[in-house]
């Protein structure tokens, strides 16, 4: 079972007016390996039970060599974790935290089967580190699906615009609920839920496509029960769920 260590945040950046990159060092690593897709537990000092303050983000780039991972978090109203984080560290601040762990992860063995990432807020960070490692290497077509609310809420919206130019195989919607915002070079936009926009592209059953999806229970739990509904199984779909 991962133990816990001391980790040090080294970096904070704002992502949008409500989501923070916290780059933190696990200082017992020399260089840190993981999979693209897993998650690293902190103990935050937010209850009197160090249990309840046990609090797991999903790692938002590929490993580079570093002893550093980049967390991805989002300032909940309510969220005793997220307000900490956001209100009462700094850069140099100690935090305990668990190896990274996780099973939602592409298959270590080339792809066979086109990929389609489902995700709404901070849930975008596992893709984005799945496609930093495997979108140069893969023969396969990658469809990155992103819902937010206003255009100021969409995350490395740069890079993914600028991987959707570089690489034919990588195509990139947004889904954005509460604004019209045109589609761009890169990008395609739908005003909306990240629903139409699978429900368009993927209308008939293909037995060559594997989907992600994650984000927030509510989203997940309905593209779960529509894919299915469309005729795609169980073993079709994987999902990491945030809240």
């Amino acid at each position: 079972m991962p133990k816990w260590n001391p980790a040090t945040i080294q970096k904070i950046e704002q992502r949008s007016p409500t989501v923070r990159s916290f780059w933190l060092e696990l200082p017992h690593h020399e260089r840190l390996t993981y999979q693209p897709g897993q998650f690293v537990t902190l103990e935050l000092p937010v209850t009197e039970r160090r249990r309840d303050g046990w609090r797991s983000y999903s790692i938002a780039a590929a490993p580079n060599g570093s002893n550093q991972v980049e967390l991805c978090v989002v300032q909940l109203p309510d969220g005793k974790g997220s307000t900490w984080l956001f209100e009462e560290t700094m850069v140099g601040t100690q935090i305990m935290a668990k190896d990274p762990g996780g099973v939602f992860k592409l298959p270590p063995t080339p792809l066979e089967k086109d990929i389609v990432f489902i995700c709404t807020g901070t849930g975008v960070a596992p893709f984005r580190a799945m496609l930093q490692e495997r979108l140069p290497k893969e023969k396969v077509n990658f469809h990155l699906i992103f819902g937010c609310r206003t255009e100021e809420d969409i995350l490395y919206r740069e890079e993914f615009e600028a991987m959707a130019e570089e690489y034919d195989n990588f195509h990139y919607s947004l889904a954005i609920s509460r604004q019209d915002m045109p589609s761009g070079e890169g990008v395609e936009t739908t005003r909306g839920y990240v629903h139409a926009v699978y429900e368009q592209h993927y209308p008939v059953y293909r037995a060559d496509l594997q989907f992600y999806l994650c984000g927030w229970s509510e989203m997940v739990d309905e593209a779960k029960n529509k894919l299915a509904e469309m005729g795609y199984g169980e073993d079709q779909v994987l999902l990491e769920l945030y809240g």
